[in-house]
């Protein structure tokens, strides 16, 4: 707990860079249409982003190979810059409005194409978002993760279950910390209410992938419970 302690000292100073201006993107439909998803080859299990290729490498990346995460898959659509790391900020620390309508049909479309090999065959999974605690819900009044990932449902016509998983403690924000201090943020962050059935298929979804702790605490928590397949949607994911 004392890189924990460190790390509020050092997330306290990130703060700033949320405060200074960011510039508000274009964000109707047509725009956003535009954004410029991820082609490239990636890990078939992280989803990691390779830089050539057009498919999955056929063998996961190193991390995968010699620890594979609780989840089954991960995929993202975007890189986490430009306009779509903008109006992610914009909505969560300026409470602007995000194009959920617009986004979820692009996740929609890749669900439905080039992603379709993840959703396993048999029952339909259920759309779960990435709880945020209490505490940060009501400040901002909303959860981005939930809001996106019901569209998604409603336009897959998939059930879903935003009461899934749940907080347990307050956290400090993930892209606030370096990457060795992420794992023991999120540890125990999340668990399934008791008494609560989980579905065997789970489609989960977050706004931003970043170094993979979140997904891996939430999957640890679902598959604890009695989840059989977890693949994880993020609209973009942290690139260095």
């Amino acid at each position: 707990m004392k890189h924990l302690a460190l790390s509020t000292w050092i997330a306290e100073l990130a703060t700033l860079r949320d405060l200074l201006p960011v510039a508000t993107p274009d964000l109707s439909p047509s725009a956003v249409a535009r954004w410029p998803a991820h082609a490239f080859a990636v890990c078939p299990r992280c989803g990691a982003f390779f830089v050539s290729g057009s498919a999955p490498q056929p063998a996961p990346c190193g991390p995968c190979a010699a620890a594979p995460p609780p989840f089954d898959a991960a995929r993202s659509l975007f890189a986490y810059a430009g306009d779509v790391r903008s109006a992610i900020i914009t909505t969560k620390y300026a409470g602007r409005p995000f194009p959920v309508d617009a986004v979820s049909l692009r996740l929609c479309e890749a669900i439905a194409g080039r992603w379709r090999d993840l959703i396993p065959d048999g029952a339909p999974p259920t759309v779960v978002p990435v709880p945020a605690h209490p505490w940060k819900y009501f400040r901002r009044g909303f959860n981005l993760p939930a809001l996106i990932a019901s569209r998604l449902s409603r336009h897959l016509g998939l059930p879903f279950d935003p009461l899934a998983l749940s907080g347990t403690r307050q956290r400090l924000p993930q892209a606030r910390l370096p990457g060795i201090l992420r794992q023991e943020n999120v540890e125990r962050a999340f668990r399934v209410p008791r008494g609560r059935n989980v579905p065997p298929a789970i489609l989960l979804v977050d706004d931003v992938y970043t170094s993979g702790a979140t997904a891996e605490a939430c999957a640890r928590a679902l598959k604890c419970a009695g989840a059989d397949s977890i693949v994880v949607v993020t609209v973009a994911r942290a690139v260095s």
